[in-house]
Parts: structure tokens; C-alpha cells; sequence
């Protein structure tokens, strides 16, 4: 017996031709992407839709660009910085350009530039000293600039650089030097010295490089912003001084009581405060001793050490040192 056959309906090869029509015109649409496919930007480049601002036409000797660039705003900077973007917002972060360049016939050695606009030469301190490296070494290309085995950081105005290559070799270490002279000739003329605070520190026994200033919530503590630090070595450990000019005495009065009272919320136990310090507040907390005072318009600490005499001793420098610099 013979099997009848079935015939498809109109509306079945109706909806054949549309479906071969719809996967004619995928593989076209990628075959266009792969025509247009740049293996120099990919992953990185053009992803914010910003433009690579002052980098975009940027002319370095001996380095070709790696693709136009990018640019980054407020609520794009943390794809491009996963997990340290709430710092350079905390600091007063607008906006961020980046490119990279190969050394010439070279592609595989390569550096990458990021240049930050803060919101004013004090934010671009913050970052600049925050993400300071251990193990840096100064440059002469602006009062704030270092380099590391194979990066450049620099501060100048409202403005921050960083600029890392892929590898510590030679060439591209000059490369870094000579794309970061050709951007500070771009960069509108503006300061490029440390805040004033930041030179108030007595010199003897810090730390050299360890000047900090913390934009936002210094120590834990909410509203305790705009706080310089440094580092004193002492023995096994270290010492913190800190500082900040507030806008008159009994502003910087009742944040040195608000900062005791924030120790002891968090277990801390008041002591008697040295004599030669008036309205100073002493705390002793977990094993170590925090001094904060108020001297005229100036916030002032010592924090974090274990020995009571040492940290008194540092607070004594300070205190000197910010007499000299009383208006």
C-alpha cells in the first residue's frame, strides 16, 4: 500500500523563506562586524562613548596610538577601574581619557595613559598621594611625580596622571616620560605644588613620601574629610600624624571632641589629656593611644601608637611646627 505524502501549506513555506531570510541577514551582519573588527581597541577602547578628550590628538615620538581612546564619567569610571573608582569619586572625580600606544613596529609593547580631571587641584592631591606605591621614586617633571619600575604618576592643577606600560623595559620607561611631558604641554597652565597643610608636618622622623590626604570619612569616621596624614616610623611601628585647616577655632574645637567621642563610642576609654595641650582629648583604644586637639584653626592628632610617651612626643613636634604656621 502506498503512503500518501502530505504537502506543505502555503503558510509553512511562507515562514521557511522568512526564517532563511532572517539567518541570511545575521551572517551579513556579521560579516560587516568582522570587517570593521579593530584587534587594537578591543576589549578597552571606545566603550563610554565619551571621546578620548586631550589624548585624541596626542603625538607621542617612537609610540603609536592603539586605537582613538576612551573617555569615562562618573557613572561609567568603575568599568574601566573595578574596585578603586569609589576613591577618585569620594575625591571629586569628572571625568577620565585613556589611550594606548605601542612602542613603533612593536605591538606587543605597549603603555596605557589615564588622565583625570578632579574637581580642583586639592582632589587630584588626594588620589595622586592615595595611590602613591611603595617603593617610588620622585621625578623632576612636577613638584607631585614619581615613577615605579615601570609607571609614571603625576599631579599638576585639577589634574592626575597615570600613565603604566606593559613591561619595565627601557624604551617604553622613556616612552612614559616623553608622552607624560607631552600632555603637561597640553594641560592649561595651573599649580602643581602639595596643599599648603601638606608642608606643616615636622620633618624629623617621617616618612618620606607618606603625606595623605583622605577626602572623605577619614578613619571611619563620617564628616571627618579633607584630613592630611603622615607616617612615623617608630621601631616596629608606626606612628600617624594628622592635620586640617578648618574655617575657624571652634570648628576645629568640636571636631576634635566629635573624634574623641567617636573612639569612645567604638571602645575607647577617655584618660587624662597632658597638661601642655589644652583642650586636648586623650583615648586609649585597644591597646593604643590617640591624641586629637585643637590649635587655632587647625584639627590636629596623633594616632595608632602603642606607646603613650611616643605619641605624646610626636604631638609636642606637631604642635611646634603648626605654631609657626599660625595666621
Amino acid at each position: 500500500m502506498e503512503l500518501s505524502r502530505s504537502h506543505p501549506s502555503l503558510t509553512q513555506r511562507l515562514l521557511t523563506l522568512a526564517v532563511l531570510g532572517l539567518l541570511a541577514l545575521v551572517a551579513a551582519v556579521v560579516l560587516w562586524q568582522q570587517g570593521r573588527y579593530d584587534p587594537a581597541s578591543w576589549g578597552w577602547g571606545g566603550a563610554s562613548g565619551t571621546g578620548a578628550g586631550l589624548l585624541a590628538e596626542l603625538q607621542v615620538t617612537g609610540l603609536s596610538p592603539l586605537g582613538p581612546g576612551e573617555g569615562f564619567t562618573p557613572q561609567t569610571l568603575s568599568d574601566k577601574i573595578d574596585g578603586k573608582a569609589e576613591l577618585y569619586l569620594a575625591a571629586g572625580f569628572e571625568t577620565m581619557v585613556a589611550r594606548r600606544y605601542a612602542l613603533a613596529g612593536r605591538p606587543a609593547q605597549w603603555l596605557e595613559l589615564m588622565l583625570y580631571r578632579m574637581k580642583d587641584a586639592r582632589a587630584a592631591y588626594s588620589v595622586f598621594s592615595n595611590q602613591r606605591r611603595s617603593g617610588a621614586q620622585d621625578s623632576s617633571l612636577t613638584p607631585n611625580a614619581y615613577t615605579t619600575s615601570n609607571a609614571l604618576y603625576l599631579a599638576q592643577g585639577p589634574w592626575y596622571l597615570e600613565a603604566v606600560a606593559s613591561s619595565p623595559e627601557p624604551a617604553l620607561k622613556q616612552g612614559l616620560t616623553q608622552a607624560a611631558k607631552a600632555i603637561i604641554a597640553k594641560l592649561p597652565a595651573a599649580p602643581s605644588a602639595a596643599p599648603a597643610e601638606a608642608e606643616l608636618f615636622p620633618a624629623q622622623g617621617m616618612k618620606e613620601g607618606s603625606v595623605v590626604l583622605l577626602a572623605k570619612d577619614a578613619f571611619g569616621m563620617a564628616g571627618l574629610d579633607q584630613i592630611f596624614i603622615a607616617t612615623y616610623p617608630q621601631g616596629e611601628q608606626e606612628l600617624m600624624a594628622f592635620l586640617a585647616r578648618r574655617t575657624d577655632p571652634a570648628t576645629a574645637q568640636k571636631q576634635a571632641a566629635a573624634y574623641a567621642a567617636f573612639l569612645k563610642e567604638n571602645g575607647g576609654n577617655a584618660q587624662p589629656a597632658p597638661g601642655d595641650l589644652p583642650g586636648a582629648h586623650l583615648v586609649e583604644i585597644f591597646g593604643s593611644w590617640e591624641l586629637s586637639w585643637a590649635q587655632g584653626p587647625y584639627l590636629a592628632g596623633v594616632r595608632g601608637s602603642e606607646g603613650k610617651a611616643a605619641t605624646l612626643a610626636l604631638a609636642q613636634r606637631l604642635r611646634q611646627a603648626l605654631q609657626k604656621a599660625q595666621p
